[in-house]
């Protein structure tokens, strides 16, 4: 009769993998598959698919992208530690950027990797986390030591796009997406695209609050007698 330990040994443990890109989302999966001490391998390409996998099954680890179509990757993490307290969460991101690195860490994911990492990276995340330990890729390691010097507030201006400016402007006139798409000569696709890319930076739930503190952090100046 086998002890607990080689019963704990041989268990398998179920992975949830999160992101909107098919051709990424499979060679994760084919990558993690491969691992022994993996089970059940479960993929969503957007937020709502992986919010109601986690509602009918637990997972022992979930990797995911912060850029999804649906929903903020910042508020499917809330989600995922709300609905599993147990599960240990792994980042993949091509986002790079100094605000996002320190946002992961505020939250407290378990792991982080790059895009721009050797897959092999993916392997050793996985490994680490499953024994209760956090990995944390070189390069990102590198942004954080960066991080130790920088100040507490985000310098949100220097956060925005030309374009993201422009699109903060017609929101904070009152202008429709579709008002905004025809003043820059862009789809109305794109200028959603910049809105919730604002709202992710400025970390808001809807435009009221991205104006507010714009206008608070002195990014946009409100001019009662004209239109910005």
């Amino acid at each position: 009769m086998g002890s607990v330990n080689d019963e704990m040994k041989d268990r398998k443990h179920g992975v949830l993998l999160v992101d909107d890109h098919a051709l990424i989302l499979q060679g994760i999966k084919f990558i993690v598959e491969s691992m022994p001490e993996i089970g059940e391998v479960c993929t969503a390409s957007s937020a709502a698919e992986a919010i109601a996998l986690i509602k009918n099954k637990s997972f022992c680890v979930c990797l995911l992208d912060i850029e999804l179509p649906d929903l903020s990757g910042f508020e499917l993490l809330e989600i995922i530690k709300d609905k599993c307290p147990d599960s240990r969460i792994i980042v993949n991101t091509m986002h790079e950027e100094t605000w996002i690195v320190k946002k992961l860490l505020q939250i407290g994911v378990d792991g982080v990797i790059l895009k721009s990492s050797d897959t092999d990276e993916i392997k050793n995340a996985l490994e680490s986390v499953l024994k209760g330990e956090k990995y944390f890729c070189n390069e990102f390691n590198k942004i954080r030591k960066r991080l130790r010097f920088s100040i507490d507030t985000p310098d949100y201006q220097a956060l925005l796009t030309n374009r993201e400016m422009d699109v903060l402007k017609g929101i904070s006139s009152g202008m429709q997406t579709k008002e905004i798409a025809e003043m820059l000569h862009v789809s109305v696709n794109t200028v959603e695209t910049h809105r919730k890319s604002l709202f992710l930076k400025f970390e808001v739930r809807n435009a009221v609050e991205l104006v507010l503190k714009a206008i608070n952090n002195g990014i946009i100046h409100l001019d009662p007698t004209k239109n910005i």
